[in-house]
């Protein structure tokens, strides 16, 4: 994640806007998820996503080394 706040939402808007278009199965354009009325959406998703990553990154790290 990136140290600024504006980058980090910025980066968790794209991974949520990709996983809902990835969900869609590719139809449409990407940017047709990155709509101001879905951007709550996919700020929470691409956070929880984010967090997810870390987690599994630190059991690997730590516990499965």
């Amino acid at each position: 994640m990136a140290k600024e706040p504006f980058a980090a939402k910025l980066t968790s808007l794209w991974i949520g806007g990709f996983l809902f278009w990835i969900l869609k199965g590719f139809s449409g354009k990407l940017t047709d998820q990155i709509v101001p009325e879905y951007q709550n959406r996919n700020v929470w998703v691409g956070y929880l996503i984010s967090i997810i990553a870390v987690c599994i990154a630190v059991y690997f790290i730590f516990f499965k080394g």
